[in-house]
């Protein structure tokens, strides 16, 4: 049996699955003594990351092209690391079992020491704290090789979609469905009505996997066929999020903060104009995002 650490209020409920990725089980909010699903949850079936409530990515998000990527004048050969894709996606965090670092009633906090992929030299820590029908997920990373990196972070929540899901996240622009192709530079497209979340709107009844930039940080999702909703909040360094669901029918969709886009390490400008982060030896980056559930 897969341990899984439950952090409960009267409000809400939060399952953690350290040695799955440090993936969330399930977070619920409390509605008239009933538990209901904000992420969809894991039924404990299938141990695949994809599987799971919500998975940290780290140290990058989403796919590098080309077969690695360029930095400091060398270039950085990068296997594929996941059986159901032909390029290597979302770093090792997601899959990797992490250690509980400190744990208490109302929060817990994961560890993950990695050299899996190199150059990659790094420790991770998460820190997950439920207050009311508040999660708040602080993601850090400390690089520990010897010469500077470019690192990114990135939170991997799987919603509940219902056919009245409403998404709001003010965007500038979006890149090209992903894959099958992938965004060459920060360059992006204008937002097509159908991916236009300015305003509340309903998800598009076809594939989505969408990179947006320019996000200010702030999200809404409501349910009101479920009388739910709930508010995501992001620290000031994630500019971008991620739309992923494959069609109308499908019981889920990603909204995923991060803080660069897909294929931003094989991108011809510098590290820094992506939201990647370039750390010295023992340097460190975070992010933060919350989840604020409510009913309607």
């Amino acid at each position: 049996m897969t341990e899984r650490i439950v952090l409960e209020t009267g409000e809400a409920v939060v399952e953690i699955v350290p040695r799955l990725g440090g993936s969330l089980a399930a977070f619920d909010l409390m509605v008239g003594g009933d538990r209901v699903p904000i992420l969809r949850r894991w039924t404990g079936e299938w141990e695949n990351p994809r599987a799971f409530a919500s998975s940290p990515m780290v140290p990058w998000f989403n796919r590098i092209s080309g077969g690695g990527f360029r930095f400091g004048g060398k270039f950085y050969a990068i296997a594929p690391n996941d059986p159901l894709e032909p390029f290597p996606i979302h770093g090792d965090g997601w899959y990797s079992p992490w250690e509980i670092a400190a744990r208490r009633p109302d929060s817990v906090t994961l560890r993950l020491r990695s050299q899996a992929i190199p150059p990659f030299d790094y420790e991770a820590t998460q820190t997950l704290t439920l207050a009311g029908a508040r999660l708040d997920m602080t993601l850090a990373l400390k690089h520990l090789g010897r010469a500077p990196l470019p690192y990114g972070l990135g939170q991997h929540p799987w919603f509940v979609r219902t056919p009245a899901t409403r998404l709001h996240a003010p965007a500038t622009g979006v890149w090209p469905t992903q894959p099958p192709q992938f965004p060459a530079s920060m360059k992006t497209d204008p937002i097509p009505e159908k991916w236009n979340f300015s305003r509340p709107h309903a998800l598009p009844a076809d594939r989505i996997d969408n990179g947006f930039a320019g996000w200010n940080g702030r999200a809404r999702i409501d349910w009101p066929d479920r009388g739910v909703a709930v508010d995501v909040e992001a620290d000031s360094g994630v500019r971008f999020y991620q739309v992923y669901s494959p069609d109308g029918n499908s019981p889920f969709f990603c909204f995923e903060p991060v803080t660069h886009p897909n294929n931003a390490l094989a991108m011809p400008e510098p590290p820094e104009e992506t939201g990647l982060r370039v750390l010295l030896p023992g340097e460190e980056t975070a992010m933060r995002v919350a989840l604020v559930a409510a009913r309607l």
